[in-house]
């Protein structure tokens, strides 16, 4: 029998995921599995312009997600993990490695006061307002699009 969160994802075999329930799509890959390094609020927002003006993955409306749309996305973990990180779920850590695949935190759209934004962390959904020209180590873009 099929887990009822998985049927809410559709793999397009094009390098995104639609989901159908939220009207989105969204990029498998992120920008650091794209570049290679973390990002701050501001070069995310430059790594959508840019992925726009190429036409990313077929498509130049990509956009930042906003807090509920990440928090949608993080809701099963074990799916998000097998998806989008194409890894095996692992133990939930109390502790943040990034080297060994612990915590990971995603740019959102939301900003605060001009000069701060909001991210959120996987896999455990908190959302910190940081101050957008921070180079946090864990922070990156992940791409979506409305349907």
């Amino acid at each position: 029998m099929t887990n009822p969160a998985e049927c809410t994802y559709k793999d397009n075999s094009d390098g995104t995921v639609s989901d159908e329930d939220n009207d989105l799509q969204w990029s498998i890959r992120d920008s650091r599995q794209e570049l290679g390094k973390w990002l701050n609020w501001d070069e995310a927002e430059g790594y959508v312009k840019a992925c726009n003006e190429q036409s990313y993955l077929g498509h130049n409306d990509w956009r930042l997600p906003t807090k509920s749309e990440i928090r949608g996305l993080f809701k099963n973990k074990g799916v998000y993990q097998r998806i989008f990180l194409n890894s095996a779920q692992k133990k939930e850590r109390k502790v943040s490695n990034y080297q060994a695949g612990g915590e990971y935190s995603y740019w959102t759209s939301e900003t605060r006061y001009d000069s701060y934004a909001w991210k959120s962390y996987y896999p455990i959904t908190k959302e910190v307002c940081v101050d957008k020209t921070v180079s946090t180590t864990g922070t990156s873009a992940r791409l979506t699009r409305d349907l």
